[in-house]
């Protein structure tokens, strides 16, 4: 997992990771939230057709913050550990789809040591 925090920053210039962190607090998550370019690209961007049903960006990116805290809240009750797995629904080429998403909780970066939130497919890990 370190893989996620000692880039960061060049991550987050080069776009191989996104600052959700306003829209999270929205969601009542209260410390910064990235995700990985899989997950923007393959998630959060809708396809024209889910453009044609009234999704966007916006939407996506509140519906898998959603689903997060859902996420968040079940597993706290059983389990004691900083990565949680979910599945992610979404629209694509006009069909319901499920996407595995684990969330892990890590420092910022090397240098800041606050937690946040990073969420991320099972296929980043092997890039």
């Amino acid at each position: 997992m370190e893989n996620f925090y000692i880039n960061r920053s060049e991550d987050l210039e080069n776009e191989n990771q996104i600052d959700i962190s306003e829209q999270a607090k929205n969601s009542g998550l209260l410390m910064p939230v990235f995700l990985t370019s899989s997950i923007w690209n393959g998630i959060i961007q809708p396809d024209e057709e889910a453009v044609k049903m009234g999704e966007n960006e916006n939407g996506r990116t509140k519906e898998i913050l959603s689903q997060l805290v859902m996420a968040i809240r079940l597993s706290r009750q059983t389990k004691k550990t900083n990565i949680i797995n979910f599945n992610a629904s979404f629209t694509k080429d006009g069909k319901s789809e499920n996407t595995e998403v684990s969330s892990f909780i890590g420092p910022v970066s090397k240098e800041n040591k606050n937690p946040c939130i990073t969420l991320f497919t099972p296929a980043d890990l092997y890039e």
